[in-house]
């Protein structure tokens, strides 16, 4: 059927349809005088048809907007907002979102809204959402913020449980890659002081000295081998018991600092430590408990 035919068959319906409703005139208006006003698709149909236009009508049609983020809600929250499977405080989560995660209405909004997030479908309670033009608004800010080019990246969406737990497993594997990582380092660094300070052993003890090679005293020699490696400590053993963190003789590791009432020195470990003893015996080694600890202090 070509165009003008069905053009025709259009104002053939469209006429139909104005006669079934006649004009009803007033008293006052005279009869032969009523003519119906020529506006609206009926002009348009007649131009067309006079014309042999060809009729584009989405040009006539009045469009119908909607905020291209008015489906979506927003987490309103401190911590987190939990998706459940059922619309109760009683039913299993099956996601969390998070502040200012972003999700997509499924369902009407009540007490509860359905709402998709990610990979997680569910319930959230509705008091926790935003929703709406405030929704609407909030979105277009974060797509406006984001630094992505694409607008969906510029949103966050919710963790589901199965997901929450393979990240809270990767967190802890890395926390104690990275615990080893250091427990290591400080090692190293723990055995290279102690191989540092045993090269002086044999060295003469000095009161008030501060020298490793010309005499130190205990003080002064545990000063003077951590100063080699960047760490300043306080010249007296009484200043030194503040230093660091404090652990326990099982927990002591190569290069920790050991003290006593009035003395200190190096842990090298196997229950052993390197000090300036006394004038008598200068530099040398000692059990790590040959008398009581006052406390055990890390510097590294």
């Amino acid at each position: 059927m070509d165009s003008i035919l069905k053009k025709g068959l259009f104002l053939v319906t469209l006429t139909g349809s104005i006669a079934a409703f006649p004009a009803v005139a007033e008293a006052s208006d005279p009869a032969e005088d009523y003519m119906m006003p020529r506006v609206g698709i009926e002009e348009v149909l007649s131009d067309c048809y006079l014309s042999e236009k060809e009729i584009q009508v989405e040009n006539y049609l009045v469009p119908s907007e909607k905020g291209e983020y008015l489906d979506m809600a927003f987490a309103n929250v401190q911590s987190f907002l939990y998706i459940r499977s059922e619309p109760t405080t009683d039913s299993e989560w099956v996601g969390k979102l998070y502040p200012d995660n972003a999700a997509n209405i499924l369902g009407p909004v009540g007490e509860w809204t359905k709402v998709q997030s990610g990979s997680v479908s569910g319930y959230v309670y509705s008091d926790y959402i935003i929703i709406g033009n405030n929704a609407e608004q909030k979105a277009r800010e974060m797509v406006q913020n984001s630094e992505s080019a694409a607008p969906e990246e510029a949103f966050v969406y919710a963790e589901s449980k199965e997901e929450e737990a393979a990240r809270l497993q990767a967190e802890a594997e890395e926390a104690a890659r990275k615990l080893q990582e250091e427990a290591q380092a400080k090692a190293a660094t723990g055995q290279a002081i102690v191989d540092y300070a045993c090269q002086f052993i044999g060295n003469p003890y000095v009161w008030g000295g501060t020298s490793l090679t010309n005499g130190a005293d205990c003080s002064g020699f545990v000063q003077s081998v951590f100063a080699q490696f960047g760490i300043s400590l306080p010249r007296t053993t009484w200043d030194m018991e503040q230093v660091g963190t404090p652990v326990s003789y099982e927990q002591a590791i190569a290069g920790d600092l050991i003290l006593y009432d009035g003395h200190v020195g190096i842990y090298m470990g196997n229950g052993q430590i390197v000090n300036a003893i006394n004038s008598a015996r200068g530099i040398g080694i000692l059990p790590a408990t040959y008398t009581n600890i006052i406390t055990i202090r890390r510097l590294i």
